[in-house]
């Protein structure tokens, strides 16, 4: 089927909703066959579906999304701003089947002043009641889409959603097309991609996105109804509802999520750090975490204050609360769970096996003197309560790590040595030209300039972090105290990076033959033996890419000089390479036409970086492929471009 005809193909689809069985999968054979009809039973009596749709009503957040595929079932999801009642998931070819849906508040939705809702304003941090409804239909056939909409009332009145299919997990050798995307983050070609996608290679099976879906995970409005233009919420984007909540949008985003199961992962943007609302705002807590063993050590000196009855929760939520948390993002998705829950997981997709990894880090600012990747600000460097401990990794994901032991036993299962395609996802840049693959994955060392008790400089380091709580209250703590502390330095040596050295050898020799990364919010790809690397995340914009012989290059390294006497502590300019991939992998130029040459005219090189084209990829299971698309957002009548195309085997 030629996918600029899908538009066309709705209509089909619908008829066939209106008075035919369930429809085929795509791909599993002839697109608009007529499939089996559940087996479950009917529930009766039904009541007739209502007539008044989700869309007319700004209480209701989102349309339903699918979630959570099995052999026989999935989950459908959406939020509302009621708690409503009677909740449910209509389907089947008469939508004569009816499963209830379970409803819970979110626990950590909230606005501040910064905030843009039509029709409010707020002023400190405050609490949205939004309800997530979830319901799971049963007695479904791999290969064969079935008709459903999801309904709810507000206690007034009854609303359903848009007509949509929903599907089980695919079989082996079923033909399976998964969206590779990432770094949506309201950004302003977000909503014109995915209206792309839908128009030209829809009905998508899965999206595989990694990482980064909003900016800050805690404020409702950039999941649901932000209305600055040019500032596309998640769900609209994702959903095609751009015009519910900006009437003036050019593009209405794609209406992929009710169709297609998403399987994300978390990006540094899903982690939000300490919890302080009353003093700071959302965006302020988002980019103030601090490492895990730094906050646990705090709470062991004031344990006995914070919690004199030892009560685990109150543990566990004093030291969330005090370095970083998933919350929203784990509550928002119903995922497959590894050993530490929604963080990492692996997930069979018929021929394709799908391994979702952790490997965040915050990201901090290059300041040579600031509170950034490289230091901390001198006023603060005798308070380490108000330090950022640099690019720190939330959680550890080399050797000898809990990730890295399950990312063995995944490896070395059946189930995905069976598999035909490998492919692994995970957000920040683990190869590139973006200004974000450098500092690499190393575990963060950190440097002290300090004058020991005769008044003489002294440097105490490079130690790796975390400091072990002996190392600190007998080396780190009486110079803090005595306010000795001169100049804090953080390093990221490259010989040391995580993921070169103890992950990618472990993928190539366990045939994985893809790497699905964001971050950088553009598009390249690399190859290591068998194993690609594809970065398809210029969605929504660009922080630039750097290739050796042009301009612009990446953040320079500071050196010692005379605006910096306070320190001695200087940095090993190699460790950061201003070009190029950090280790020197190759770039692929794109293999069809270079869409920067032709649209932008920077002339031919192996990347797309761009804030006016935006790109997106696609992996079909029976072809192979991975194939990229550029859309120019500037010319919204122009058809988007097949720049690039590869196959996972050969």
């Amino acid at each position: 089927m030629d996918r600029r005809t899908f538009g066309k193909k709705v209509s089909v689809i619908a008829a066939a909703i209106a008075g035919s069985g369930a429809l085929a999968a795509c791909g599993g054979g002839d697109d608009d066959a007529v499939g089996a009809t559940p087996t479950t039973p009917p529930t009766a009596p039904l009541t007739p579906l209502p007539t008044v749709r989700f869309s007319t009503d700004r209480l209701v957040l989102s349309e339903p999304m699918l979630q959570l595929p099995t052999a026989d079932t999935v989950r459908v999801v959406w939020f509302t701003e009621f708690e409503g009642k009677d909740h449910q998931v209509r389907y089947g070819a008469s939508f004569d089947r009816a499963v209830p849906a379970t409803s819970r508040k979110m626990s950590r939705m909230y606005e501040d002043k910064t905030s843009k809702v039509t029709g409010r304003t707020y002023t400190g941090v405050t609490e949205r009641d939004i309800w997530r409804h979830e319901a799971t239909v049963t007695g479904l056939t791999a290969g064969v889409r079935v008709p459903y909409v999801a309904v709810s009332s507000d206690g007034t009145k009854a609303m359903r959603s848009d007509d949509n299919t929903l599907q089980a997990l695919p079989a082996v050798g079923q033909t399976t097309r998964l969206l590779l995307t990432s770094d949506l983050q309201l950004k302003k070609m977000a909503a014109a991609n995915y209206e792309r996608v839908a128009e030209t290679l829809a009905p998508i099976d899965g999206v595989l996105f990694a990482g980064d879906l909003v900016n800050v995970p805690n404020r409702a409005s950039e999941w649901f109804d932000n209305n600055v233009p040019d500032a596309p919420p998640f769900f609209a984007a994702m959903q095609g509802t751009m015009t519910k909540w900006q009437p003036t949008s050019t593009y209405t985003g794609g209406a992929l999520l009710q169709n297609a199961w998403i399987m994300p992962i978390l990006g540094n943007h899903e982690y939000s750090g300490r919890w302080r609302p009353q003093t700071n705002d959302l965006g302020t807590m988002f980019n103030d975490p601090q490492p895990l063993w730094y906050a646990e050590m705090r709470y062991a000196q004031q344990a006995a204050t914070i919690n004199p009855t030892n009560d685990p929760k109150v543990r566990a939520t004093w030291i969330a609360d005090n370095s970083f948390e998933t919350i929203s993002y784990e509550e928002m998705f119903t995922l497959p769970e590894g050993p530490d829950g929604k963080r990492y997981y692996s997930q069979r997709l018929g021929d394709v096996h799908v391994i979702a990894m952790d490997g965040n880090r915050i990201w901090r600012g290059w300041g040579a003197n600031s509170k950034g990747k490289l230091s901390e600000t001198l006023a603060d460097v005798n308070n380490p309560d108000a330090w950022g401990f640099g690019d720190f990794q939330f959680w550890p994901f080399g050797k000898g790590s809990r990730q890295y032991t399950w990312l063995q036993g995944v490896l070395d299962s059946a189930e995905f040595k069976s598999a035909k395609y490998k492919i692994v996802m995970v957000h920040q840049s683990v190869f590139g030209l973006g200004d974000n693959a450098i500092p690499t994955m190393a575990q963060t060392k950190v440097s002290f300039d300090y004058e020991d008790t005769n008044g003489q400089r002294r440097i105490l380091g490079p130690l790796a972090l975390p400091i072990s709580p002996a190392t600190w209250a007998s080396d780190i703590q009486p110079i803090i105290a005595a306010k000795r502390m001169r100049y804090v330095k953080y390093d990221y040596p490259l010989a040391e990076d995580v993921w070169k050295t103890d992950i990618e050898p472990l993928l190539v020799a366990a045939g994985v033959q893809l790497v699905h990364v964001g971050h950088s919010h553009l598009w390249c790809r690399s190859k290591v033996g068998n194993l690609n690397y594809i970065e398809t995340s210029n969605v929504g914009n660009t922080y630039g890419a750097y290739v050796a012989g042009l301009a612009p290059k990446r953040t320079a390294i500071p050196a010692v000089s005379a605006t910096q006497p306070h320190t001695s502590l200087t940095w090993n300019q190699a460790d950061y390479p201003l070009d190029g991939d950090p280790h020197g992998r190759p770039i692929v130029a794109p293999n069809l036409r270079n869409v920067m040459a032709e649209l932008a005219g920077t002339g031919n090189v192996p990347f797309l970086s761009s804030n006016d084209i935006t790109a997106y990829s696609v992996f079909d299971s029976k072809a192979g492929t991975i194939s990229s698309y550029a859309f120019d957002t500037r010319y919204p009548a122009r058809a988007p471009i097949k720049f690039d195309e590869f196959p996972l085997i050969g």
